[in-house]
């Protein structure tokens, strides 16, 4: 379940399931009263001080959390990708 992936840009969580939805990202498990999760869920996501984005999270048992990650760089590479290949389509319709 951890090692399959979607290469779309959504997300398509179901409630009571979390799913790797892009190649680069990662499953990480921490408890909500971690400093872990005060860095996962914070304003300014990082860990180990380089930053994150967080795509989904879900509670799993007591007080335990299962957040799917992705490097900033990585999660911004596959915007980049999406935005200019919306442009190239955008550019030949004209």
């Amino acid at each position: 379940m951890f090692n399959s992936y979607n290469n779309s840009i959504k997300i398509n969580a179901i409630s009571g399931t979390i799913v790797k939805n892009y190649r680069k990202s990662f499953i990480l498990r921490f408890h909500m009263k971690s400093s872990m999760a005060e860095n996962v869920l914070s304003e300014n996501p990082s860990i180990y001080r380089k930053p994150i984005v967080v795509l989904q999270v879900m509670l799993c048992g007591d007080e335990e959390l299962l957040a799917e990650i992705m490097w900033k760089d990585d999660f911004d590479e596959i915007f980049k990708v999406e935005s200019e290949a919306g442009d190239a389509n955008n550019t030949k319709n004209k």
